[in-house]
């Protein structure tokens, strides 16, 4: 004979012989919890995508500000020319290793910070798990 259910369960939901149905309540998890501290591959997945395209929309940013100083050469730069001081931009005006600068910071966080994240860990982390057949993260859980 089986002991399948022989110890005060009901042999379809596992459940005491004296619960009352509250064991189907579910914990819901904090913010912290959901979105901070995740294990989750897919929401990892997303944060790394949301980092890296946030780090692309600053990086065209500059490259506006760069295509700015082509396109009208010695004219102040409209909105947030005088927020780059006298040293870079002074009276609002590009100087030419500021612009260097810019290209500089420019490709480096396009290609380090937007690119790289965006492909290995968003694009790796949503979907290789789920390629491969994994559970879940592959190390994350300390309990």
């Amino acid at each position: 004979m089986d002991n399948v259910a022989t110890h005060g369960t009901t042999a379809g939901h596992g459940h005491a012989a004296g619960s009352q149905g509250h064991a189907h309540e579910h914990h819901e998890l904090a913010f912290w919890e959901k979105y901070i501290f995740s294990q989750d591959h897919k929401v990892i997945g997303i944060q790394y995508a949301v980092t890296g395209l946030l780090f692309l929309l600053f990086g065209f940013t500059l490259m506006m500000i760069m295509r700015w100083q082509l396109a009208y050469p010695g004219r102040p730069i409209p909105l947030i020319g005088g927020m780059f001081g006298p040293d870079k931009a002074p009276g609002g005006i590009m100087l030419p290793e500021f612009y260097n600068m810019l290209g500089a910071m420019h490709g480096t966080i396009m290609v380090f910070m937007g690119v790289v994240p965006l492909a290995v860990g968003g694009f790796g982390n949503f979907v290789m798990p789920l390629q491969i057949g994994a559970p879940d993260m592959a190390f994350p859980n300390s309990t």
